[in-house]
Parts: structure tokens; sequence; C-alpha cells
């Protein structure tokens, strides 16, 4: 009998308070009579686990994405990068809204960087290499891109390497 008690009480501290007993903070389980609910009073928080599992985006939803700009034609060392995050919307991009609103509208294809023709550029070649990786709906993805220069990168990425 005493194991079974002991797995009981075990149950239900694990459980934590109930929500009954912190709005009557004067009821007591020896038969005492119950304070009415006093109007100052909280709710109990929930269990640990559950406000763990709450804060947390479900791995399938995390959407964040590291961006560099590079001047040349290599990746490394970039001339400036930024942290840009989708899911919700924050980082240290200047234009995080519409960087994220490109990526949503693109899928993430590297094939979408297309070099805007009605935008005029010059011709002066001053290469600039755009790297940009990271999670997307929990999946992980990279992509490189050289552009002929800065009027270039703009114009086929907007926002999203504006920084």
């Amino acid at each position: 009998m005493k194991p079974l008690l002991v797995l009981l009480a075990g149950a239900a501290l694990a459980a934590g308070p109930s929500a009954q007993a912190w709005a009557q903070p004067g009821a007591s389980g020896a038969g005492g009579t119950a304070a009415p609910a006093r109007a100052d009073t909280l709710p109990a928080p929930p269990p640990p686990e559950v406000a763990l599992r709450a804060s947390r985006p479900p791995a399938s939803r995390v959407r964040a994405v590291i961006l560099t700009v590079a001047d040349g034609e290599q990746a490394e060392p970039p001339a400036r990068s930024v942290f840009l995050n989708c899911a919700p919307v924050g980082g240290s991009h200047p234009s995080a809204e519409k960087a994220c609103a490109w990526l949503n509208r693109t899928g993430l294809d590297p094939g979408a960087l297309r070099v805007n023709a009605a935008e005029p550029c010059t011709m002066i070649y001053a290469p600039v290499t755009v790297t940009a990786s990271g999670i997307w709906d929990g999946k992980y993805f990279q992509f490189r891109r050289t552009f002929g220069n800065d009027c270039e990168m703009r114009s086929a990425a907007g926002a999203l390497f504006d920084f």
C-alpha cells in the first residue's frame, strides 16, 4: 500500500500546484473551510515542461538566415554580414520585414536573383559575392552568387542584401 501512496504523491507533486489551491489560499486539505477567492490572486503557472514547449517554435517553423556580402569573387572574408530571423521577424538586418518577404516570395531559390534589366547599372566590373545560409522550415539551405557590381546586386536582390 505504501508504494502506491508514494507513487500517487509523486504524480501529484509532478503535476504542480492546482489552480484551485492558488485561487483559494485559505483552503486546507484537513477539513478546514475555504476562504473566498481574492481578486488579487493569480492562477497557477503551467508546469515548467509546458511553459518550455510553448516558448519554442516547432523546428519546422524555424526561419533563421545569415547573410554576407564580400567584395570580389570570393565569399571570404565578408565585408559585412547580418542575422535575419523571419519567424518572428527580427535580427540585425535593417530591413528585416522586406528581406523576409523577399525570401518568402522566392522560396529560397538562388535562381530568383536575376538582375532587373529595366534598372540601369554601369558596366564597371567590381564583383560582389553574396551568401545566404541558415535554416528555413526545419531544413538547412545555402546559396552563393557573384554579381558584376553593387548595382546589379541591389537590382537582383532588392532589400535582401541591402545592409
